[in-house]
């Protein structure tokens, strides 16, 4: 199994180079096509705008995306025009009454893996990694702002507990954890919480990694004082961690996320690329 299309959301021109960079690395390993993808953000006036303003306005927003479409698709076409894999550039006009979250979605029901940012402090962007992750039925890799990421996956933590998001999350990962170098598995358990029922649940998913050509080392550690996904930080930073792939556990409703503690906190402190799947 290997990710042959992968599909990257380049709408903050700021970390364009970098998420291309690490698009690349993963498609220069797996001979992948990527889709660039720019979505023109939903153009609507401000309420105190009417009449010929409104016109003028629209205008003027609509002459900004499509500018700023433009230079994002050259850089983007200048780092991959002599790459060894192939790949398109794809800007979608028709959000007029979508989000840029929608547009990824549809684009990404096509795709083996879709990219996004995080934390670009941008209102059009905010929601894009949960919705991606929990509305595309594919994994997305979300990249933070900080740091560059053009090898990665090397040493990988598995989030660990006998779940579907968490299952799903180890199999869509496959292909980078056939490649890594060292796969931690850790369960985090409460204090008064029996290790052995969960290093028990542990071992058949490492068994079967091991089928796969995947060596897991097997950790059950105490969560301790701080929150779940707190402590999944630390543990990967302690440990020089590269990747983290886990379960997004939540769901989308109504334009409403309703996200558990530990996604919610790894997406807010991520440091290193985050492998999601819901």
């Amino acid at each position: 199994m290997q990710y042959r299309t992968i599909l990257l959301n380049l709408n903050d021109e700021r970390w364009v180079p970098k998420l291309v960079k690490t698009a690349a690395s993963l498609a220069t390993a797996s001979d992948a096509h990527v889709i660039g993808l720019y979505v023109m953000p939903s153009v609507l006036p401000p309420p105190e705008f009417i009449g010929d303003a409104t016109n003028t306005w629209l205008e003027a927003q609509t002459r900004f995306f499509q500018e700023q479409a433009r230079r994002i698709k050259s850089i983007f076409e200048d780092l991959v025009n002599d790459s060894s894999f192939t790949h398109e550039w794809r800007f979608d006009e028709s959000s007029f009454d979508k989000s840029v979250a929608d547009s990824v979605i549809d684009h990404g029901h096509a795709s083996d893996l879709i990219i996004v940012g995080r934390e670009s402090k941008n209102g059009w962007l905010n929601d894009v990694p949960e919705r991606a992750v929990i509305e595309s039925g594919r994994p997305v890799l979300v990249v933070p702002s900080e740091g560059e990421f053009q090898e990665f996956g090397l040493e990988v933590t598995i989030a660990w507990k006998k779940s579907k998001e968490a299952t799903r999350a180890v199999f869509d990962a496959l292909p980078l954890l056939q490649n890594a170098r060292h796969v931690r598995l850790v369960t985090l358990i409460e204090d008064d919480e029996c290790a052995d029922r969960s290093n028990r649940t542990s071992a058949d998913i490492a068994a079967l990694l091991l089928r796969h050509g995947i060596n897991v080392e097997i950790e059950v550690a105490a969560k301790g004082d701080i929150s779940v996904g707190g402590s999944l930080l630390k543990y990967a930073q302690m440990r020089h961690q590269d990747l983290l792939v886990m379960g997004l556990y939540g769901h989308s409703r109504f334009r409403e996320f309703f996200l558990g503690g530990a996604s919610r906190d790894v997406l807010k402190h991520m440091s290193i690329p985050i492998f999601m799947s819901h």
